[in-house]
């Protein structure tokens, strides 16, 4: 069971799959969605600016992982960022992820009517995360 979110490159949370196992007594409203994806943004930013290695180009936050739980982000380029959020015995999540962008990419770039930015709300698109998800 995993969960997918897409952050905009200014923070705002545009699309949101869930399919993730939160235990019974975290309710999450939309609001705490809004705020998590702007708080993991916000330090994404922060991540790509502090690199340790002076001269070299740091993508930011890539994975985050707990005892529980595994976060996993990429980026494309134009800014728009793919959350994975996963158990942390995923066997797979970076490849899961990546799968995630070539769907976003077909079903949602592809599509002359989506408007860059804005909430995803493509059927297909959907229904292929749903698969990809569960």
């Amino acid at each position: 069971m995993s969960s997918l979110w897409i952050i905009n490159k200014a923070g705002g949370l545009i699309y949101q799959a869930e399919y993730f196992q939160y235990p019974k007594d975290v309710n999450l409203s939309s609001n705490d969605y809004l705020v998590l994806a702007g708080t993991l943004h916000g330090i994404h930013a922060i991540a790509s600016r502090i690199t340790p290695a002076p001269g070299k180009e740091s993508q930011g936050l890539e994975v985050l992982e707990a005892d529980n739980l595994l976060i996993r982000v990429k980026m494309t380029a134009t800014g728009t960022k793919l959350v994975l959020l996963a158990d942390a015995t995923h066997p797979n999540s970076s490849d899961v992820l990546q799968r995630a962008y070539e769907l976003y990419a077909e079903h949602v770039m592809k599509n002359p009517f989506y408007i860059a930015e804005m909430p995803i709300r493509i059927d297909a698109f959907d229904r292929e995360i749903q698969r990809l998800l569960q």
